[in-house]
């Protein structure tokens, strides 16, 4: 089963890892981000998950965890992670057909050709349903339009865009909710209307949760919130429908 990672700093994750947030689980495979030689990595090419599953220079996200739990409640099938997170960006950077107007702020793996980061997802998950089909999509963004009541249109439209254009039918989207005491709390009223916008949508809490500065979970949050997702998704896939599709 595989799953698209997309959002921004949170999704990338800001915490240090710890050697035990190291060790590999062999059922849980990354899709590369990027050439990493310094991770032994190789863009889009398939490697054991470990933390950073983006950047480099990122730390422990939700996808860690999200793998981790996924890989418990499923033990006789493997988990792809396809982490298509990048730190800062706007919700236009994932639009299909739209520039964002900040997108000479971030680059775009491997050589920053995109013109946006939507077809960089488009390309990157179509190689990942070569290896197997894709089961759902976690988004972590939001700090960027924080406030913004358009962003629920914007991000309605992206997950129509890749259902679409992907063939995925109705698969699970799981938005999670930003830092409870940061400095970008009030967009969580927006973040909690998308299951109205969506169908087949669930948010996901970060009630308890606390951040190592104004925007960003700290490494226990990240653990924490990376189960939370996968409790959500495991749920989401115990639809006899789901299930009957993860088993072929």
């Amino acid at each position: 089963m595989v799953f698209l990672l997309l959002g921004q700093s949170n999704m990338e994750g800001a915490p240090v890892p710890e050697a035990a947030d190291q060790v590999a689980d062999g059922r849980v495979e990354v899709l590369a981000y990027d050439d990493a030689p310094e991770l032994g990595r190789t863009y889009n090419r398939w490697y054991p998950a470990s933390p950073p599953l983006h950047s480099a220079t990122s730390g422990l996200g939700p996808g860690d965890y999200f793998g981790r739990t996924l890989a418990e409640a499923f033990p006789e099938t493997g988990i792809g992670l396809v982490p298509c997170g990048i730190n800062g960006v706007d919700i236009d950077y994932y639009r299909k057909g739209v520039v964002s107007n900040r997108r000479r702020e971030f680059a775009i793996p491997p050589d920053n050709h995109w013109v946006g980061a939507y077809d960089w997802v488009i390309e990157r998950a179509r190689i990942a349903q070569d290896t197997g089909p894709i089961r759902g999509i976690l988004f972590h963004q939001g700090e960027s339009d924080n406030g913004k009541p358009q962003w629920l249109g914007k991000v309605a439209e992206v997950v129509a865009d890749l259902r679409t254009d992907l063939g995925l039918g109705d698969v699970p989207f799981l938005a999670g909710e930003l830092l409870y005491s940061g400095r970008c709390r009030e967009h969580n009223a927006l973040v909690n209307q998308l299951p109205q916008r969506i169908s087949n949508a669930f948010v996901v809490s970060a009630s308890g949760l606390v951040g190592q500065d104004e925007f960003h979970f700290d490494l226990a949050g990240q653990r924490t919130l990376g189960r939370r997702y996968g409790e959500t998704m495991i749920g989401a896939l115990r639809d006899l429908t789901q299930l009957d599709r993860a088993a072929g």
